[in-house]
This record gives C-alpha cells, sequence and structure tokens, in this order.
C-alpha cells in the first residue's frame, strides 16, 4: 500500500498545517468533481501549497485520495469508540452511539460524504487492504460488547451482524440519504442537515434500543427471532 494513516492523537493534522490543508482541499475537490477529475494541479491552486510541498507530503493524488479516506474512517470509528466506552449503562451507550453517528455526520458532512462516495476503483485498490483491518477492528470491539451484554442478559441474543444492522444501519441510512443527492434533489446545507439529523437522534435512539433490549418478562417479543 502507498501512504496508510497512522494513529492520529486529534481529528486532524495540526491545525492550519500544510498537510491538513491539501486533505481539506482534496476531500471538496475529490466530492465535488471525483478523483479522476481533480488534477494535483487544481489542490494546489486551491490551498496554495506549492508542487515540492504536495509531494512532501503525499506520493501522489491516488495516494492522498486513499490516505485520507482511511484517515477520516479511523477518525470516525475511534469516536465512536470513545462513546462505547464512555457510559456504564448498557441502554445508554446503545442509545448514545447511535446519537453520536448522527452528530459526527452533522458536524463534519463533508468528511462523511467523503466515507460514502470516494470509492472509485483505483482509491478502492489501494486502501482495500487498510481498510478492511480497520473495519474489522472496528466490529470485532463493537461485537465484543454486545457478546458482553447479550452474556450479562441485557441486550437479546443475535448474530453480531444482526445486531449492528439494528444498531446504528439506521442511522447510516439516514444520512447516506441526507448527504448523497438524488437526481431530483440537492444535499442540504450543513445547518439545515445538522437539524435534520438532530431531529432523528431521539426516534433512532429509541428504536435501537427497542430493538436490541431483551425482551422484560411478559413481553411478546422473543429474543432469539
Amino acid at each position: 500500500m502507498t501512504s496508510t494513516p497512522t494513529a492520529s492523537t486529534g481529528h486532524r493534522a495540526r491545525p492550519g498545517s500544510r498537510r491538513e490543508d491539501i486533505a481539506a482541499a482534496a476531500i471538496e475537490l475529490f466530492l465535488d468533481r471525483g478523483v479522476a477529475g481533480t488534477r494535483v494541479e487544481d489542490i494546489l491552486a486551491a490551498t496554495g501549497v506549492s508542487v515540492g510541498s504536495f509531494y512532501h507530503h503525499f506520493r501522489d493524488k491516488l495516494s492522498l485520495a486513499a490516505t485520507v479516506y482511511l484517515e477520516q474512517l479511523q477518525r470516525f470509528q475511534r469516536d465512536l469508540l470513545v462513546e462505547l466506552d464512555r457510559h456504564e449503562r448498557t441502554e445508554d451507550t446503545v442509545r448514545g452511539l447511535v446519537v453520536a453517528y448522527l452528530r459526527w455526520a452533522g458536524a463534519d458532512p463533508r468528511a462523511m460524504g467523503y466515507l460514502h462516495q470516494c470509492r472509485e476503483p483505483n482509491v478502492v485498490e489501494i486502501s482495500e487492504g487498510e481498510e478492511a483491518r480497520l473495519k474489522q477492528s472496528f466490529d470485532d470491539r463493537l461485537a465484543g460488547w454486545l457478546r458482553e451484554r447479550a452474556a450479562a442478559g441485557e441486550l437479546r441474543a443475535l448474530p453480531h451482524e444482526h445486531s449492528l444492522a439494528l444498531w446504528l444501519g439506521p442511522a447510516e441510512q439516514l444520512v447516506r440519504a441526507a448527504i448523497e443527492p438524488s437526481g431530483h434533489s440537492t444535499a442540504p446545507e450543513p445547518d439545515a442537515l445538522a437539524a435534520h439529523l438532530a431531529h432523528a437522534e431521539r426516534v433512532l435512539a429509541d428504536a435501537a434500543w427497542e430493538a436490541l433490549r431483551r425482551p422484560a418478562p411478559g413481553d411478546t417479543a422473543d429474543q432469539t427471532r
């Protein structure tokens, strides 16, 4: 793999750094024009950095696209895992991750859009090995937590793929529909998007908890179904 991110200590590189400027401009241009439709010269013009500065940080345009994708994925996963560890009560954790997902997207819609849309074949080829590792590690953490809480009798005993789909699937679908404009609509402005997602926090958090919690005695739901 050409260039992969190392574990970061903050959300992004040092504020105002050339590397951060390049990465931020690249996300904007890649979303608007696609990776194939963006030239290195476009990124240089948008940032004012020199050719030498660009190639000091990134090997080429595809390496930049893959590296920024992986860094945003790592940042997103890390923030959700912080939320996973923040709560003691199972219900608070289930609800908290749904809310954290929606707020992350509302706070940084371009980054979330890039995670969903930057899937051009050349970028996928470069990033797929590290992407698979990151996603497997993330899924393993969530699956381990789900198993522990199911063993404690607090959650339904479901295959973890089912639990993850019930837990975060609706939030993911809502975000995807909001940030990926269709042929007859455009993506909302950032403030409108944040408000739209905030409006859904309660209903999706409620739905996730109702779907995952172990039914109390007398409930009609079958916990293994």
